[in-house]
C-alpha cells in the first residue's frame, strides 16, 4: 500500500518548519540564550485531535490513508537552536544522562475554527508536560516570539514592497475578522 501524502510530505515540511523556527529563534538573542541552558534535551510535539482527526472527513477520503499529523521530536542544540530527530530515536540515545525533556500536546480541532482563531491572532491550546524550567522557556517562547515577515521581505525586496505587502495582509486579516459565516455576514 502506498503511503499517504501526509506521510511522504511530512519529512520535507518538517525540515522547512525547523529552519523557520531556528530563523525566528536566532532573530531573538534572548530566546537562543534561554535554550542554550537546556542543550541536549528533547521536546516532543504531539497533536491531539477531536473525534474526526486533523482533516475534514472528505479530505481523509481523498487521501485514502492516515490523515493524522505525525509527532515531531526536536533536540535542543548547544547553539540554542533546534534539530529535528527521528521519532523512534530514544531520548536517552540522544543525550545520555540528560534531565527530563518536554512534551507539548497541541489541541487541534475543527480546521475552520483554527483558521478563525489564527485570523484573530490566537493560537491553539497547548498542554505542556515535563521539566518545569524547560516548560517555562517553551511558554515564554510561545508568548513572545514572532516571525517578522515584513523585515524578511524588506531584506530581499526593499522597504516599499514590504510595507505594501503588510498593508495587503492587514486588509485581508481585517476582512476575515469582519466576515463570519451566518453571523453578521453582509446581506
Amino acid at each position: 500500500m502506498l503511503p499517504s501524502p501526509i506521510q511522504w510530505l511530512a519529512p520535507a515540511v518538517l525540515a522547512r518548519l525547523v529552519l523557520l523556527l531556528n530563523h525566528v529563534v536566532a532573530s531573538e538573542p534572548q530566546a537562543a540564550a534561554r535554550l542554550k541552558v537546556h542543550s541536549g534535551r528533547v521536546i516532543d510535539i504531539r497533536w491531539a485531535t477531536g473525534t474526526a482527526g486533523v482533516l475534514p472527513a472528505f479530505l481523509g477520503r481523498v487521501f485514502q490513508g492516515d490523515a493524522t499529523l505525525p509527532p515531531i521530536r526536536l533536540l535542543i542544540t548547544p547553539a540554542g537552536l533546534f534539530e529535528a530527530v527521528a521519532e523512534n530515536a530514544p531520548a536517552s540515545a540522544l543525550a545520555p544522562a540528560s534531565p527530563q525533556g518536554l512534551t507539548l500536546t497541541v489541541q487541534l480541532g475543527d480546521p475552520i475554527d483554527l483558521l478563525k482563531r489564527a485570523a484573530r491572532g490566537e493560537r491553539p491550546e497547548v498542554n505542556i508536560e515535563g521539566d518545569a524550567n524547560l516548560a517555562e522557556v517553551a511558554s515564554w517562547m510561545m508568548k513572545n516570539l514572532r516571525w517578522d515577515i515584513q523585515d524578511d521581505v524588506a531584506r530581499f525586496l526593499g522597504n516599499t514592497p514590504a510595507e505594501l505587502l503588510r498593508k495587503v495582509g492587514e486588509g485581508i486579516r481585517e476582512a476575515l475578522q469582519r466576515w463570519r459565516p451566518g453571523n453578521g455576514a453582509p446581506r
